[in-house]
């Protein structure tokens, strides 16, 4: 049996209550550490969240166009038989800002999937909420079989 005097039972008791206070102070440093990556977590998600906010509040600020078009590649009636691509309808600038140098990029493909044409019909520039009506008979020689009409503007903020 080991035998303490009181000197080596109060070093005992002191080593004792040390190691027991750093283990405690260890236990809650990681506690802690755990936490701060927890909210660390949590503002990168609100960073991001906040980010997206404010890119959907500039949306609407800015120029943007959008189409109401009516596309025929089939024979009209008797006095036009041939083959065309005709569209019609109107665009509209739904944003707060001019859209400079606004255009329709069309891109049309023969029903065997060659390459019909591709065109750029100039629009102008549309300030916001204007409203330009369009139309357009475009021969072909053989009928499109695909198509793709896509609005492009320039926004110079």
């Amino acid at each position: 049996m080991i035998h303490m005097d009181k000197r080596g039972k109060g070093i005992f008791a002191v080593t004792f209550l040390l190691l027991l206070v750093m283990v405690s102070c260890a236990a809650y440093s990681l506690t802690l550490h755990l936490e701060l990556l927890q909210k660390n977590s949590r503002i990168d998600e609100l960073n991001r969240l906040n980010i997206e906010l404010k890119n959907q509040l500039d949306a609407p600020q800015k120029p943007y166009l959008v189409t109401s078009l009516g596309v025929s590649v089939e024979p009209r009636n008797v006095t036009y038989p041939h083959p065309h691509f005709t569209f019609e309808g109107v665009i509209f600038n739904v944003g707060y800002r001019t859209a400079y140098n606004a255009r329709l990029e069309i891109a049309a493909y023969y029903k065997n999937g060659l390459s019909a044409f591709n065109l750029s019909i100039p629009l102008g520039n549309l300030e916001k909420w204007q409203v330009i009506q369009v139309s357009r008979i475009i021969s072909t020689s053989d009928w499109i079989g695909n198509y793709t009409i896509t609005p492009v503007w320039d926004d110079f903020s």
